[in-house]
């Protein structure tokens, strides 16, 4: 029996072992580290796929990207989606999901699977992992990849590997929230009368017993807010080492950052208040910070776009100037880590995305280039259908087309400037503009096409699901020909 390599047991290498062992019935041996060298970002009991945030999912709208990326990846048997559709929270249009249920079922699901064997301890090069008789090797050891391995590659590919710095926000104890202050509600809905408000903002119920809002708001005024901000900016840091320079992924820029960039930055960014009103006063309030549940049946909330480098006592000092944090307590800090990637395009076969050095290896997950859990998992979920397809049907998998959400993966990872490379979300800019043949197939769904002016210039919620239906139709048309 032929047997692969899976190197780290995060979202894509869990993502690879599942669907080898699954789909294609293969044996797989699945290297995991953190149980016995885990790192500040991982915390007990160091289960398979982690995640630091429960929305780290994203949206579940087929108008966003993610969106779509998820729905490709139900259709080629994500572990990922089943393991969220088992652990999911409210929290509108994100995909939200209870952390421990979500990472729980997936290790579950893999430690008992026949096929799959788990092997715990550091990798620290790829001639090592071949001794374990493997005919392929996964590398998905993600952001924390062990240095030892990190050289390795390096001096393997002849690559310099890269980095930037991730940061996660902390976790407050809901029952140490001021509920006469904080209030329910999602962004852009209406709130109601003062007393119908206030219920929602004491129990996160409407009149009728429902959940009125997924999110618990902190509203302040404009004093509040800009004493905040000079806190935040005055707060000490954790320091980097002399020999690193601070590169902040843009999708995650610490708070003390955006605060640093400008008075207002914060308030059109993680604090604007739009859509959102105090019931309190009936108006919109200058800024406001959302909390969102943490998990299922629990009372704990992150706070939204707070990830942060502050030091401990600074967190705890300054975020208890916030209306109804005043006795916050808090059940995780926020810190930084370290992310480290390679240069894919100058690594990567184009036909199959198997490394040059050594057509038997691939990358899958952050150490390639893509930034962010699903795009993690995505790529986790493609290269274990690359390498089983090819073990087990002798044929190379033709790769998804490239204004697919899979697809501009691929392209981010395989066609992307080298000397500009660096990691990338899934977002609408990877996808090429509707061609003139998209608009026509798109005329019968919207008749406004129809009209020479309204095609010339496209609305942008016209132009995003003129993209989503082509990108449904060429993933759908793409897994009947390969027969996925």
């Amino acid at each position: 029996m032929k047997k692969i390599a899976v190197v780290g047991a995060g979202l894509a290498g869990s993502e690879a072992a599942w669907v080898l062992a699954e789909k294609y019935g293969l044996e797989v041996i699945l290297f995991e580290m953190k149980r016995q060298t885990p790192t500040p970002a991982q915390s007990e009991p160091h289960n398979f796929a982690e995640l630091v945030c429960s929305n780290s999912l994203k949206s579940k709208s087929r108008l966003n990207p993610a969106g779509l990326l998820k729905t490709e990846m139900r259709a080629l048997g994500s572990l990922t989606m089943s393991a969220a559709a088992q652990s999911e929270v409210p929290a509108g249009e994100a995909l939200a999901v209870d952390r421990e249920l979500f990472s729980g079922f997936v290790t579950r699901t893999l430690q008992n699977h026949p096929k799959i064997k788990v092997v715990e301890g550091c990798v620290r090069s790829v001639v090592e992992v071949f001794g374990y008789g493997v005919e392929k090797i996964i590398i998905a050891t993600g952001p924390l990849t062990a240095s030892e391995l990190a050289d390795d590659l390096r001096l393997q590919t002849g690559s310099e590997s890269l980095y930037f710095y991730d940061a996660i926000a902390p976790i407050i104890d809901g029952d140490s929230i001021d509920h006469s202050v904080a209030f329910f509600a999602n962004r852009k809905t209406k709130t109601a009368a003062r007393d119908a408000q206030l219920k929602v903002a004491q129990q996160g119920l409407a009149e009728d017993g429902t959940e009125q809002g997924h999110y618990l708001n902190i509203p302040l005024n404009r004093e509040e807010y800009f004493n905040f901000v000079e806190a935040v900016k005055q707060g000490e840091k954790v320091p980097f080492h002399d020999f690193e320079e601070p590169r902040f992924f843009n999708g995650c820029q610490p708070v003390e950052v955006l605060a640093e960039s400008g008075p207002m930055t914060l308030a059109f960014g993680p604090m604007k208040p739009i859509g959102l009103d105090d019931p309190r006063t009936g108006r919109r309030p200058f800024a406001a910070v959302q909390l969102r549940r943490e998990k299922l049946g629990d009372n704990s909330y992150n706070m939204v776009g707070f990830q942060t480098r502050l030091k401990w006592p600074e967190q705890k000092k300054i975020f208890k100037l916030l209306p109804a944090l005043a006795n916050a307590e808090f059940h995780r800090m926020g810190s930084m880590h370290r992310n480290t990637y390679l240069v894919a395009p100058r690594l990567i076969h184009a036909g199959d995305l198997s490394l040059k050095f050594n057509k038997n290896v691939w990358l899958a997950g952050q150490i390639s280039g893509v930034e962010g859990y699903v795009e993690s998992a995505a790529t986790g979920l493609l290269i274990g259908h690359i390498v089983g397809h090819s073990l087990t049907r002798s044929a190379q998998l033709e790769l998804p087309p490239v204004d697919t959400a899979l697809g501009c993966l691929v392209a981010h990872l395989r066609d992307s400037d080298p000397a500009r490379y660096c990691p990338m979300n899934i977002h609408w800019g990877l996808f090429s503009a509707p061609s003139d043949e998209d608009l026509s197939k798109s005329e019968t769904l919207y008749p406004e096409l129809q009209n020479p002016k309204s095609r010339k210039k496209l609305d942008k919620g016209l132009k995003r699901s003129i993209l989503a239906d082509r990108s449904e139709r060429l993933f759908t048309d793409w897994l009947r020909r390969t027969e996925l």
